[in-house]
C-alpha cells in the first residue's frame, strides 16, 4: 500500500505553497516604484508589469490544474516550483523594464500552481465539513501573505536592493522545491493518464454552465479580486499620497490582512450556528458598509492613511467571511456531476486562475488612475461590491427562492 501524508502534513503544505504564491506576487511592491527612475521608464509601464505578471499567475492556474487531474498533484508541483525559481533568478537579473516583465512573468506562470494546488491536495483528502474547517484555516493564514510579503521585500530592499529580493525568493522557492520531492506522497489517487483536452474541455464546460458554481465562484473573484489589486496599488497611495517609506508603509497592510484573517474566523464560527447563506448576508453586508464609510469620508473630504485603514479594514473583514464559504461551495458544485472526471482539480483552478484574471484586467483597468482622493477609492470599492453581490443574488439567491416557491 502506498504510502500517505497526514491531513497535518498536507494542510502545512497547502498553506505553506499558497503563501509562497503570494510571496511572489508581493514581495516586490515596496520596490515599484523606485524602478521608474532605475529603468528610465514611465510608472504606468512598471504597473503594467504588475498586470502582466498576475496574467501569468492567472493563465497558469487553469493549466496546472488540468496536468494534476492526469499527471498528479505531486510532479505538477515539482515542474511548476522549478520554472518559478527560474523566473526568479531572471527577475534577479534585469536590466531593462521589459526584461524584468517578461521574468516576472514566467515567475508567475510557475508560481500559479501554488493556488490551485493548495485547494486541491485538500479537497482530496477532505469530506466537506473538514474542508470548509482547513479552507477557513487555509484563508486566515494566507490572509497575512498579502501583508507580510510586502514587509519581507521592503526590509530587504532598505537593507541592499530590489535584486536581492528576488534572490531571496528564489532560495524560498528552491527550499519548497526540495521538500516537494522528499516529502510530499502524492495525493490524487484517482489521477488519469488517459484523461484527455475533450474530458478536460467537458468539465470546464459544465462548470461554467452549472449555475451553482459560477453563482460562487464570479461573485468570490471580483469580490477578493479587489482586495489584490488594492495591495498592488498600495505603495503608490501610502508611499506617494501619505509619505510612508518602502520599508514601513507595508506593516499598514498586516493590519488588513489580520482583519481578513478575523473575518475568516468569524466564518468558520458563523457556519456552526446559522445556515451558510445567513453568513453571506452577513459578509455582504459588511462589504456595503465599507462602501457607506468610504462615501461618508469623501463627503467629509477626509483621506488620510486612517480612513483608508478604516475602510479597507471592513471591506477585508468581508471577504474573509465570504471566501472559504464560496471557496467550498465552488470546489464540490461538480462533484455529484455524472462523467466529469477531473473536478476538484479543474474547479480549483477555475477558482484562483479566475481570481487572477480578474486581479489583472482591473489592474490594468486602473493603471493611470492617481488615487489622490477618496472619492476615486470609493468608486473603487462599490463598483467591485455592486458587482459581486448582483452576481451571487442572480445566481444563487433567486435559485434560492425559486426552489422555496
Amino acid at each position: 500500500m502506498p504510502k500517505k501524508n497526514s491531513h497535518r502534513f498536507i494542510s502545512f503544505f497547502a498553506i505553506t505553497i499558497c503563501l509562497y504564491g503570494y510571496l511572489s506576487i508581493n514581495i516586490g511592491l515596496p520596490a515599484y516604484p523606485s524602478l521608474t527612475e532605475y529603468f528610465g521608464t514611465s510608472k504606468s509601464f512598471v504597473k503594467m508589469s504588475i498586470t502582466i505578471l498576475l496574467l501569468g499567475f492567472g493563465f497558469s492556474q487553469f493549466i496546472w490544474g488540468t496536468l494534476s487531474e492526469k499527471f498528479g498533484r505531486r510532479s505538477i508541483i515539482i515542474i511548476a516550483t522549478i520554472i518559478a525559481v527560474f523566473g526568479s533568478v531572471l527577475t534577479s537579473f534585469s536590466t531593462s523594464i521589459i526584461f524584468f516583465t517578461i521574468a516576472r512573468f514566467i515567475e508567475g506562470f510557475g508560481a500559479g500552481y501554488a493556488s490551485v494546488l493548495s485547494r486541491s491536495i485538500i479537497a482530496d483528502s477532505s469530506d466537506e465539513e473538514r474542508l470548509h474547517k482547513t479552507m477557513s484555516h487555509l484563508v486566515a493564514i494566507v490572509a497575512f501573505a498579502p501583508a507580510i510579503s510586502p514587509i519581507i521585500g521592503g526590509e530587504i530592499f532598505h537593507a541592499t536592493s530590489w535584486r536581492m529580493i528576488y534572490v531571496v525568493l528564489a532560495v524560498v522557492g528552491g527550499i519548497l522545491l526540495l521538500s516537494s520531492v522528499f516529502n510530499l506522497k502524492e495525493t490524487h489517487k484517482s489521477a488519469d493518464l488517459k484523461l484527455d483536452l475533450k474530458s478536460c474541455f467537458i468539465v470546464v464546460k459544465k462548470a461554467f454552465l452549472h449555475r451553482k458554481f459560477m453563482g460562487y465562484f464570479l461573485p468570490y473573484s471580483i469580490l477578493f479580486s479587489g482586495l489584490i489589486t488594492f495591495y498592488t496599488i498600495s505603495p503608490y497611495i501610502f508611499i506617494e499620497q501619505f509619505d510612508f517609506t518602502e520599508n514601513t508603509y507595508s506593516y499598514l497592510l498586516l493590519v488588513i490582512g489580520a482583519f481578513y484573517a478575523f473575518g475568516s474566523f468569524l466564518s468558520r464560527k458563523l457556519v456552526k450556528l446559522i445556515e451558510t447563506r445567513n453568513v453571506l448576508k452577513i459578509g455582504y453586508s459588511l462589504a456595503f458598509t465599507s462602501v457607506a464609510f468610504s462615501f461618508l469620508f469623501s463627503f467629509l473630504g477626509l483621506f488620510d492613511f486612517y480612513v483608508v485603514l478604516v475602510t479597507m479594514n471592513i471591506y477585508a473583514v468581508s471577504c474573509g467571511i465570504i471566501s472559504p464559504i464560496c471557496n467550498t461551495k465552488a470546489i464540490i458544485a461538480l462533484d455529484k456531476e455524472e462523467n466529469a472526471r477531473g473536478n476538484k482539480g479543474i474547479t480549483s483552478s477555475l477558482l484562483g486562475g479566475g481570481n487572477m484574471i480578474f486581479s489583472s484586467l482591473l489592474s490594468f483597468s486602473i493603471t493611470n488612475i492617481l488615487f489622490d482622493d477618496m472619492f476615486k477609492l470609493s468608486f473603487y470599492i462599490s463598483g467591485i461590491i455592486i458587482v459581486s453581490f448582483s452576481l451571487y443574488w442572480v445566481l444563487i439567491q433567486r435559485l434560492e427562492l425559486e426552489t422555496i416557491e
